[in-house]
Order: C-alpha cells, then structure tokens, then sequence
C-alpha cells in the first residue's frame, strides 16, 4: 500500500495545533471566571501533545518506561480529560451512576495494568490496549451528549459525529492489530496504523477545536435563561411571558387552535408578608411556582409577572379541559399550602380565565379579560375561578 503521508510533518503540525489551541483553551479558562472545562480540554491537549512527543522519543531513546508506557498513558489520559470537561460542562457526574462509575474504574484498571504488563514486550499489545480505551471513552462521550436536552443541539451533533469516527478508528486499529497478530489477512500493518494515525491527529485537531463551541453556546444558552427567567420563581419573566404569549396566540389564530389565557393571584398575600416577614413571602411564591409547574404541561407557558400574580397560556380552548386544570390547582395550592415550612398560611388564589374566539384582537386583550375576571373571582369570595365571556 502506497501512502503520500509525510508522518512527520503531520506529527508536527498537530503538536503545532494542538498547543496553540490548548493555550488559546488555558486563555479563556483564565478569563471565564475559572470554567473548570476549559483547564480539562487544555490539559487534554497538553497531554495529547505528551503522548506525540514520548511516541516520537521512542526511536531514538531506548527507555520503553518513558517513551513506550508514558507516552500511552498520556494519549489515554487525553480523551478521559474531554470526556471529563464535557461532564463538567453539563453538571453531571464524571461516570453517571454507581453501575457505570463501577465499570469506568474497573475499565480504566485494566487498561493501565495491561499497560504495566505489555510495554517493554510487544509495541502492538499497548496501541491495542489504548485503542481500546479511547473507544470506550469516546462511546460514552456519545452517550452523555445524547442524553443531555440542551440546545442548540448542532455543537452537540459536531462532537457526537466527530467522537463517532474517532471510535470507529479506533475499532478499526484494534481489529487490524488483531488480524495482523495471527496474521488472518495479509495487511502492511504499519501502512494501515499510519493511515488510521493520520485520520486520528486530524480528528483530534477538530475535537480541541469543536469544544469551545459547544461551551459558548452553552453560556450564551445560560444567559438567555438569565434573561427570561424570575430569579426566585424559575419562572419565565413578565418580558418573555409577554413575548412567548402574543407568539402562542399568533399561532393559534393562523391555525384556528384553540388557546386560554389564565390570570392566578394569590389571596390576602400582604397579610402573609406583614406578618411572616418577605423571606416567608418569597418562600410561598417559590412554592406556589413548583405547584404550576408540576399541574400544567410542559408546552403551557408560564410567567410570573409581578408580585404576587402569575399567568399561564394553556395550548387548548377545551372549557372542560380548562376547568380541570383550574380546579385541580387551585385545590393543590389550597390543600399542600396550609403549612408552608411550619407555618400556618392557608394559602388560596384566585383564578380568572379567557378562551380565545374569532372576535379576539391581541393577546393583550386576552391578558386584560383575564385579568378582570380574576378580580371578579376575588370579589365573589376568592379562592375560585372565574372566565370571562367569550365574545359573541
């Protein structure tokens, strides 16, 4: 098999890549409030770079402990490191569960014994071992990334398909040390492995370069959420409230849907932070969000827009459906808020409805109907609902 690879050259321009990224990564670690990823992923390449080098050493310096052990050591360690700064970049635990964490070990054990054992006998015995490490590692790097829900969810497919070949590659130098150990196929061996060691360095090159991507969107992603959430309440914010509401009710009208706007304000509030004080407040504004949360679905909006008042767009026009939903919270709210953290509160809301018809206008008009029949439900005696009249 004829290769036009100059091995060398590609050795040095990914030792080259490789350090001024892995600066560039050390650079941005230093200037992002210490992001712990961003020191892993620059570790990965310092020790990626380690591996290269020790690699290279071993034609020159007979020291299999250095240039053979070491060097494998480090290219192991690199994609660990990756794996270990994505985890930490989506706030999850290193190995998942106890199960998981348990074969992690007992993997990662078995790779450096069988290291300790091989190095100073067969060259092909340790590029297998490592092989398959990286495999492993690699393979649950996919997995962690396919689980996660984030968005956007394009960094996410870039890493999974990236990690993806690098497995494959790596399966592949398994199965081509294997064939050639027993000598099932007659291969040039060391024609195959370099080929599958250029694909490798230039993989590598692109995950180091993929990384920062996915944790900038990641930080873009959390300061969107900063900016449309209520800090106490985890709820969205008047402002995204109002902007993800007039886009609901767009919809709705194009497509002739049907849709409910509800208005939830808690009864006699003032009085519980009059004599509880706001910290106790904030307390039952907390807990009646989680009551919402829990009670409506996942594609009704949620807000809270102001003091003690929250609203909801409920993707339905369905009065029965909207009247269980009405009902049902506001017997939750009644019934799991006589005590909140030991205290005596009693709580109970008040409820006002609208359901969208041709004659609506706006989402605004929604709002204010809403509105007026929650203050109607307060003047009949609170803890009720009440809807206003659909238009004729």
């Amino acid at each position: 098999m004829e290769l036009n690879i100059h091995l060398p050259t590609l050795l040095l321009l990914s030792v080259v890549i490789n350090l001024m990224v892995g600066g560039l990564l050390w650079l941005v670690y230093r200037l992002r409030d210490l992001q712990a990823c961003f020191r892993l992923w620059a570790l990965a390449c310092v020790t990626f770079v380690a591996g290269i080098v020790l690699a290279v050493a071993r034609s020159v310096v007979d020291a299999p402990l250095v240039t053979e052990l070491a060097a494998h050591l480090c290219l192991g360690l690199s994609p660990w490191l990756v794996l270990a700064g994505i985890h930490n970049l989506l706030g999850v635990p290193l190995a998942g569960g106890k199960k998981s964490s348990r074969v992690l070990v007992v993997c990662a054990v078995v790779y450096v014994a069988g290291l300790l054992v091989s190095y100073a006998g067969d060259t092909l015995v340790p590029r297998l071992l490592t092989a398959l490490w990286s495999a492993l590692v690699f393979t649950v790097a996919i997995y962690r990334l396919a689980s996660s829900s984030r968005t956007p969810r394009l960094p996410f497919r870039i890493l999974q398909t990236i990690f993806g070949i690098h497995g494959i590659l790596m399966m592949l130098q398994v199965l081509v040390i294997i064939t050639s150990r027993w000598e099932l196929v007659g291969l040039d061996v060391n024609a195959v492995l370099t080929l599958i060691l250029a694909h490798h360095l230039l993989l590598a090159t692109a995950t180091v370069m993929a990384l920062p991507l996915l944790a900038f969107t990641q930080a873009e992603r959390n300061l969107k959420l900063l900016a449309e959430r209520d800090e106490l309440t985890q709820l969205l914010n008047r402002r995204a409230f109002l902007q993800q509401g007039r886009a609901a009710f767009n919809q709705a009208r194009e497509q002739q849907q049907g849709l409910t706007v509800l208005m939830i304000d808690l009864d006699y509030f003032k009085q519980i932070n009059d004599r509880w004080g706001h910290e106790v407040g904030d307390s039952v504004l907390s807990f009646v969000a989680t009551i919402m949360a829990e009670e409506l679905r996942d594609s009704d909006i949620i807000g809270r827009i102001g003091g003690e008042e929250f609203a909801a767009v409920l993707n339905t026009g369905s009065c029965k459906e909207v009247e269980a939903v009405t009902e049902r919270l506001l017997r939750k709210i009644a019934g799991r808020g006589r005590w909140v953290e030991g205290r005596p509160l009693n709580l109970s809301a008040s409820i006002g409805g609208v359901v969208i018809s041709p004659q609506t206008h706006s989402f605004n008009d929604m709002m204010r109907s809403a509105d007026a029949a929650m203050y109607e439900a307060k003047d009949k005696g609170r803890n009720r609902v009440e809807f206003a009249p659909v238009s004729g």
